[in-house]
């Protein structure tokens, strides 16, 4: 086996990580929160607004997903967040009024009378409920995410890098069956995975959603009550639709780069052709010339 096969073989397995790492950038997208939170975040047992929980996943997201300079920072801003959400709707006259019990209304206007900061604010109100705020759990799970994204997000860019590279090399070397090859496997072996996936998916997706938060997570750090204002802006038909985005986006960049693999195809044909052609075209030289040697 020659190099440039053994590197095809690389590049493959880098092209297929790669690919799941595309789709899994398509689910941190902004626009990919507002829509799913938009069509599944009911608030129907929720003390918020549909709007509300909308609003709140969006800002939950930048605070998980994104890069802080101080986390405690962001923490103080997510919780101004829920706050002001809280505050808006248990007013008097708001449409979701009657959720708020006495308690959570009189905690809420304590904390904020003592001049106490967003964060104390939340965290009386989770003591009240977690259908009222995000309670130290939910917040301490969503920085292990943070972390976790972020920290892995520069190695994940990396591999990308890498195929790139390997792509380029190929491509400069001429090697267009290796590249052919790489660039077919690649999307090949990402399907294989999504396929074996997409069936546990079907008849367990709550065991596949366990098994792959159990991979990066403690156990017990990522469990929240049903009606908690984590669950309310994420409950399990966001997760569902999530799955469906990761594996559409890293389906369709992996048709692109087999669609690739087939023009690169195509050039290892003529190549092979053109080769053939010259070494005919050699070999009928080599038999005049011997016919000339022996005049």
């Amino acid at each position: 086996m020659g190099s440039d096969s053994i590197l095809a073989g690389i590049g493959a397995t880098v092209l297929a990580v790669t690919l799941l790492v595309c789709g899994f950038a398509a689910c941190c997208l902004p626009v990919t929160t507002a829509s799913l939170a938009g069509a599944v975040s009911t608030g129907a047992d929720s003390p918020y607004t549909h709007e509300q929980l909308v609003e709140l996943a969006q800002e939950t997201r930048a605070f998980t997903v994104d890069a802080h300079s101080s986390m405690e920072e962001a923490r103080e801003s997510l919780a101004a967040d829920v706050v002001a959400a809280a505050r808006e709707a248990s007013a008097e006259g708001a449409p979701k009024y009657s959720q708020w019990t006495q308690k959570a209304k009189q905690v809420l206007g304590d904390v904020e009378g003592e001049g106490g900061t967003a964060v104390a604010t939340m965290d009386a109100l989770a003591k009240v409920s977690d259908r009222y705020a995000l309670d130290a759990a939910a917040v301490s799970h969503l920085e292990d995410c943070n972390g976790l994204i972020t920290g892995l997000s520069s190695y994940l860019g990396m591999i990308g890098v890498a195929a790139l590279i390997i792509a380029l090399v190929l491509g400069f070397r001429k090697q267009f069956a290796a590249l052919t090859f790489m660039l077919r496997m690649g999307p090949a072996l990402l399907l294989a995975v999504l396929v074996i996936l997409g069936l546990w998916g079907v008849i367990d997706f709550n065991g596949l959603f366990a098994a792959f938060h159990s991979l990066f997570f403690l156990e017990g750090t990522w469990t929240f009550n049903y009606d908690s204002l984590l669950i309310s802006m994420y409950p399990i038909d966001f997760w569902m639709g999530m799955g469906a985005v990761w594996v559409g986006s890293a389906i369709g960049v992996g048709l692109l780069c087999f669609a690739a693999g087939c023009l690169f195809a195509w050039k290892a044909q003529v190549q092979h052709r053109e080769l053939e052609e010259a070494a005919a075209a050699e070999a009928a030289r080599s038999k005049k010339r011997r016919k000339k040697g022996r005049r």
